[in-house]
């Protein structure tokens, strides 16, 4: 009750401020007056419904707690996060560029070796493709301290049918690692897997996860991070992979299949 009462009084303010119409409508008693709040109450939500549809898909991370509980014969039917944009003459979806946003941060490990990644973001990193190599990670990455990679894309699914998600973890010749990949797909976790001590060459697929979708933009993130003796290394690459319906075997994920919103120029 109180949080309407709140909302009654914003809306009396800004009114009185900016409306003549309603401050005659106060001279002629209350009827008027409460006619002039409830349709000022109604103009205003309206107001909000038009601003928050003309908005892009929630651009916020997400957080993944639960883990897909999948089959290829049990797909999980997930709706999109935002419907596709148009396509602008340049081909690419309207307010939209090719790549993941991503940032670096802290982790904390702990005596049962489980990784605790930290909101705070370090630095912003610049990935390019699809595929995410330690190598890169490093160049723009904080030093004096273990970190992962921390990515967000909006897959763009323009064909209905069962997609799987899948990561790729590799490593060339180089010193020994420990290695976390994570695959979070529409705010649930895919892959989550923490290697330990891995060999200098080492190539294995986690996952995949199977999902019914129809076309829109759905969120789709990652974690990966490879270190060694408490100091960071610079060998490793994740790669994401995607089933298309019809295909058996999953494939790295395409170039125009990832997109995130264009920043605003300055």
């Amino acid at each position: 009750m109180s949080r309407l009462l709140g909302k009654l009084a914003f809306i009396h303010r800004r009114l009185w401020q900016r409306d003549g119409w309603y401050k005659a409508a106060t001279l002629f008693g209350p009827p008027p007056l409460i006619g002039a709040m409830l349709a000022a109450t109604v103009w205003f939500g309206m107001t909000e419904l038009r601003a928050t549809s003309d908005q892009p898909i929630m651009w916020a991370k997400p957080a993944p707690v639960a883990e897909w509980k999948t089959s290829a014969h049990d797909a999980a039917s997930v709706p999109p996060a935002g419907p596709l944009p148009a396509t602008g003459a340049d081909g690419m979806l309207v307010g939209y560029e090719t790549g993941w946003r991503v940032t670096a941060h802290p982790i904390e490990i702990s005596q049962t070796m489980d990784v605790d990644i930290k909101t705070t973001a370090l630095a912003g990193l610049n990935v390019a493709g699809t595929s995410v190599d330690m190598s890169d990670i490093l160049l723009g990455g904080p030093s004096g301290v273990l970190f992962v990679a921390d990515g967000i894309g909006a897959l763009v699914i323009r064909t209905p049918g069962i997609y799987a998600l899948a990561a790729r973890l590799t490593r060339p010749t180089g010193e020994r690692a420990d290695c976390l990949v994570r695959l979070g797909f529409a705010n649930r976790r895919v892959v989550s897997n923490l290697e330990i001590n891995l060999a200098a060459t080492f190539a294995r697929d986690f996952g995949p996860g199977y999902f019914d979708l129809q076309p829109g933009l759905y969120l789709l993130s990652w974690a990966f991070g490879c270190w060694h003796d408490r100091e960071m290394s610079g060998t490793g690459r994740l790669t994401i992979l995607i089933g298309h319906p019809g295909s058996e075997v999953p494939e790295p994920l395409g170039p125009d299949e990832i997109v995130r919103p264009k920043r605003a120029i300055k």
